[in-house]
């Protein structure tokens, strides 16, 4: 029984030497992979470039730009003719007076302007659902290189976890062979082995499909290979609630968009009451062109009343009031929306940013420490290998710790850019 348990000292000695060389020495997986470093500043541009979703709404936004000048423009006149006193009994039209006939419909005034301003603040909204649009795309592109960054940092610590267990492997395989360590003890490192291989073959099938989406926002080949970005610095956000709930009324796209919808509810419910007034049609007529271009012609004014204006534009009226009010209801929700956003993902934000700073700061220098001082205790014969590997394993999860609270910060950091609609990171996106 002592002869198996100094077995069992002496391999967990072989483990915790193992460790700390992986922790102190090792080479991370990722250094020796191929792949090409990736830049976020090159990944926005590219997105904003051959983004197929972009592409449609700048589009969109172009078409309703091409509309706005149709909106001043008059009726399409109308040109006929007219054969006068063709006699009685017959058919003959060359014995007729001809008359040739330009007619023209005059809106009455202010109709023509409040059509323009409907046209505008429609292109408005248009120019705000593309903006809406390209934070999307971008703000997908960030998520997804900060979880690759995750991924790979994930990586990095189980490749370490790894090289520990098959250290542990060998060491338990060949106390087993010799009869010194029990079979089940054997089993279960085994099973550790295998479930930590596993895991690496999962974190890879993660990456890869985290590559293909951020592929598919590039407009890339799905299977494209994608490289390691770089390396995530813990900064803070550098404003208040109350500044960023200020930018937001000015730059939000989806907030502007439902101000422009509301102006233009407005002016279409303006335009709907000016409906109701009448229009001018005027007509020329030149008489027998025979006589020359200065003979006699007649001029004809007429007024167009919306005679059935109780049973078709009353109601067009009442449909404009209630269109307004639906859109000042819903600028507020949206107003609402955006304040909620904000101060969710900051003090989410702040959470995620202390957690990170106290694992970088304190908590993982601290685990390093613990290492030190248990692997020194050991040495001296003052303290147990279960507790030097104990150690190891906090550090290891401090760091992990730290890789995930500073991949949710930017995650906040990217929500709180879509609820403002300006960049946060500007630092970050700039090519040097």
């Amino acid at each position: 029984m002592q002869e198996i348990r100094k077995g069992g000292v002496m391999r967990r000695v072989s483990i915790c030497l193992a460790v700390v060389f992986v922790v102190h020495h090792a080479t991370p997986a990722w250094a020796v992979r191929e792949a090409a470093l990736l830049m976020l500043p090159d990944l926005l541009a590219e997105a904003r470039r051959a983004n197929p979703s972009l592409q449609e709404a700048r589009k969109r936004w172009e078409a309703a730009q091409a509309k706005v000048p149709q909106a001043t423009g008059l009726p399409a006149p109308k040109i006929g003719i007219e054969f006068e006193d063709i006699p009685r009994g017959t058919v003959k039209l060359n014995q007729a007076t001809i008359m040739y006939q330009l007619i023209q419909s005059i809106p009455f005034p202010w109709k023509l302007s409040l059509r323009h301003q409907v046209a505008v603040k429609e292109a408005q909204v248009a120019a705000m659902q593309f903006k809406q649009a390209e934070w999307d795309v971008l703000s997908g592109v960030k998520a997804a290189y900060y979880d690759l960054w995750l991924l790979d940092r994930e990586d990095d610590l189980q490749q370490e976890q790894l090289m520990w267990i098959k250290q542990a492997l060998a060491s338990a395989q060949a106390r087993y062979e010799t009869g010194a360590l029990p079979q089940d003890e054997f089993l279960q490192v085994q099973g550790e082995s295998r479930v930590a291989a596993n895991e690496l073959v999962v974190l890879d099938h993660h990456r890869e499909a985290m590559a293909a989406h951020l592929n598919h926002l590039l407009n890339r080949p799905v299977h494209a290979p994608v490289g390691r970005p770089e390396n995530v610095a813990l900064d803070a956000v550098a404003f208040t609630t109350e500044e960023l709930m200020a930018v937001a009324q000015d730059r939000q796209p989806e907030l502007l968009a439902m101000r422009y919808t509301l102006e233009r509810a407005e002016a279409a419910y303006k335009l709907s009451k000016r409906e109701l007034l009448p229009d001018l049609e005027t007509m020329m007529e030149l008489r027998d062109p025979a006589m020359g271009p200065i003979g006699p012609w007649d001029l004809t004014l007429a007024v167009v009343l919306p005679f059935w204006f109780w049973t078709k534009a009353k109601y067009g009226v009442k449909a404009a009031l209630y269109d307004r009010d639906s859109m000042q209801a819903a600028y507020q929700a949206m107003q609402n929306d955006v304040a909620r956003r904000i101060h969710e993902h900051w003090h989410e934000s702040q959470a995620a940013f202390s957690t990170a700073r106290l694992s970088r700061d304190e908590l993982i220098p601290l685990a390093r420490q613990a290492v030190t001082a248990s692997l020194a205790a050991y040495q001296r014969g003052e303290g147990s290998a279960a507790d030097f590997a104990e150690a190891l394993q906090q550090l290891t999860e401090r760091r992990r710790t730290n890789a995930r609270q500073l991949v949710n910060l930017e995650q906040h950091v990217v929500m709180l850019e879509q609820a403002v609609g300006m960049s946060l990171r500007p630092a970050h996106e700039s090519v040097e």
